[in-house]
């Protein structure tokens, strides 16, 4: 029996408004996840990943508007349709979020506890002293030392890996459904960003929530995700479990940012990198939003948007010519090979 997913995203299409034009940040996103699921968001910076995520909680920048036709269903709701005073009891509450940068998503001038206590006490039906005895758990949970010293502490106190640490205590401090993860790693050195991993996932299988994990790094997701979705553009260019992606990915792009990871296990004179620049979301390509930078592509490619299609089970992909990516995958392991 087939499940239902915790949340479905169909359709999602996020314009921003400005004054020089519109600005189609998310345009036309579909993908679903499930209950005790990662789902890895991979794809380069502009590449709409943030903004999916700051939709689904309606924590847009007030030019920014979620277009009609645009589904979020979380629990068999669809979060837009509700008024801001529903939206406020599942934010933090039964969708949780990591912010990029915790220097900045923290409020500096209250303390790390005051900051989780706000939303015990929002979320919990408990007092201040109980809501101050969860604050300094919820810190002992994520290994944070001296709780009870740390909870009385502000933002510059703390290491950045501390900070991170706290953002997470906040998060799951009302012990969400779903927690959303937007580059929970950023600017933290590679022992830190292991631990930090690391602790997300015991805390996935204490609480059994779902996680999505918003990054731009391949390896993480190859590490941590269930399922991956790769963003270009705004859209999804391929998406399917994590293993099939890496062992046999189908779209260029996908196929570029694998190679761009060095690699131990054959030598490599130079890294690959994909040509050129992600395109101003201004004025993107009139046809598939890659076919710029695609050393695969053909004429079709540059007036015609392909079809986001199902080439194998539960393996969808938005390529006209996939078929080459798996013919330069082969060659490319006969080489290896040889």
């Amino acid at each position: 029996m087939e499940k239902n997913p915790l949340l479905s995203v169909r359709n999602l299409r996020t314009y921003f408004y400005t004054e020089d034009g519109v600005v189609r940040a998310v345009d036309g996103v579909d993908f679903d996840v499930y209950e005790g699921e990662t789902l890895g968001i991979v794809g380069e910076s502009g590449s709409g990943k943030s903004v999916t995520s700051l939709a689904i909680l309606r924590l847009l920048d007030p030019k920014g508007k979620i277009e009609e036709g645009s589904e979020i269903i979380f629990n068999g709701k669809n979060l837009l349709t509700l008024t801001e005073d529903e939206m406020r009891r599942i934010r933090g509450n039964d969708i949780a979020m990591i912010f990029q940068e915790p220097m900045v998503a923290l409020n500096p001038v209250f303390t790390i506890g005051d900051q989780i206590m706000e939303a015990i006490l929002l979320h919990q039906d408990v007092d201040k002293k109980k809501a101050r005895e969860m604050a300094i758990d919820m810190l002992r949970k994520v290994g944070i030392p001296e709780p009870e010293k740390r909870v009385d502490e502000y933002p510059h106190e703390l290491s950045g890996g501390m900070r991170q640490r706290a953002m997470i205590a906040m998060a799951l401090s009302c012990r969400p459904k779903l927690l959303i993860a937007d580059e929970p790693t950023t600017a933290l050195d590679v022992t830190i960003q292991a631990q930090i991993l690391e602790l997300m996932k015991e805390l996935q299988k204490e609480y059994g929530m779902a996680i999505i994990l918003i990054t731009h790094d391949v390896g993480v997701i190859a590490e941590n995700a269930d399922r991956v979705v790769v963003m270009y553009g705004g859209k999804v260019m391929e998406t399917s479990d994590v293993r099939t992606t890496f062992k046999t990915p189908k779209h260029p792009y996908t196929w570029g940012l694998l190679n761009s990871i060095p690699r131990l296990d054959i030598e490599q004179e130079r890294l690959y990198s994909i040509p050129g620049m992600v395109p101003d979301p201004l004025h993107f390509p009139a046809g598939c939003r890659f076919s710029n930078r695609c050393e695969f592509g053909e004429e079709k490619c540059s007036v015609e948007m392909p079809p986001l299609v199902e080439v194998e089970s539960a393996h969808m992909v938005r390529c006209f010519f996939y078929h080459k990516v798996e013919q330069a995958q082969k060659l490319s392991k006969a080489g290896e090979g040889a």
